[in-house]
Formats: C-alpha cells, structure tokens, sequence
C-alpha cells in the first residue's frame, strides 16, 4: 500500500479546507501514479474535489465516511457515467477486503489494473491512520507557501527512506520507502 500527497514549503496540506495551489505538473504525476488503481480517501477530501472531477477517473474511488448513506445516491458525472466507480464506507479495514479478494475484485472493477495498488490519497486523518501501514509514500512539494491551516507533520525518517524522484524550479517529488531496490528512477516534466 502506498500513501500520495502534496506539501507547500512548510509541510502545509490545506488551507480553510481547500488545496491553495493549482499545479499541473502535481496533478499529472498523482493522476499517472493512481490511475487503474484504488484510491482511498475521507469524505472532506472527496468533498474538496471539483464536482465535475469525481468521482476521480480511471480509478476505484473508495471514501471513508461516518454516514455512507448520505452519499448513496450521487450522481455519476454526465461525462462519464460508464465509469462510475465509488464506494462509500465506514469500514476501516476495507483495504484489506480489496487485498484478500484480489482476482475477484479485478472482475467487478473494470477500471484497475491486474496488479492494483491501494494508494491513501487524504486527508489528514487517513495519513495518520494508514501511513504506518505503507510501503511508500510519495511526497511533491511545492516551493511555494500558501499560508496553510492544516499540515503534515507525521516523522517519515522514522520508518521510510527517502529517494528524490524528480524536481525543478516548481516542484520536487520524492518517494519514501520501506526499501529500496536500485537507485533512484527520474521523471521528466
């Protein structure tokens, strides 16, 4: 299991419940990392999203929440409604459902690959929860600051590697591991 998030300068996650900044090369990387894969999010993150953005696509979309009623009846996107792959819980260990039944899973979900991954996408409460259950953890980096209320502050060193991954003048990604085989694979933006 993976974790993926994003950070201003000071480990800011969020501000007055919105991501302050908009950076296209961010939101390539995360959608090229989790795409055919599932996401697991709460429900002010799912929230946050644009409502034309979700449920996020090419993705199984599954949102942790208190009340799943509530959610039952949304509407899929116009857009895409063949692609209608959400699943609102309040069970916390449903990861574990998707990695006991596998090959069973890859049949009703059309939209992940054979080997998927679970990725925690947010917000901070899930970071917290099931980043000690991660074998990575990929991190960008803005290298702005945006004032944020809300940050990260869980102590990766603790139990993660650190390999820069990519950056430039915008961003810098890197991913934290458990292990590391080989070296360090690059991206280009």
């Amino acid at each position: 299991m993976e974790a993926i998030l994003t950070l201003d300068s000071n480990n800011g996650l969020s501000k007055a419940g919105i991501i302050p900044w908009n950076s296209p090369k961010d939101l390539n990387f995360f959608y090229e990392k989790t795409k055919n894969n599932i996401v697991i999010m709460d429900k002010n993150t799912y929230l946050s999203l644009p409502q034309n953005d979700r449920p996020l696509k090419n993705r199984l979309n599954i949102v942790l929440t208190s009340k799943p009623d509530l959610f039952t009846n949304e509407p899929p996107p116009l857009d895409r409604p063949l692609n209608y792959e959400i699943i609102f819980t309040n069970n916390e260990n449903i990861h574990n459902v998707f990695l006991k039944n596998r090959e069973k899973i890859i049949h009703l979900y059309p939209a992940l690959n054979r080997n998927f991954k679970i990725f925690f996408i947010g917000g901070k409460k899930i970071y917290d929860k099931y980043i000690p259950l991660c074998d990575v953890v990929w991190i960008t980096r803005i290298k702005n600051c945006y004032s944020c209320d809300l940050t990260f502050d869980y102590n990766l060193e603790k139990q993660f590697k650190e390999v820069q991954y990519g950056e430039d003048d915008e961003i810098k990604i890197s991913k934290f591991s458990t292990f590391e085989k080989g070296g360090a694979k690059s991206i280009l933006f």
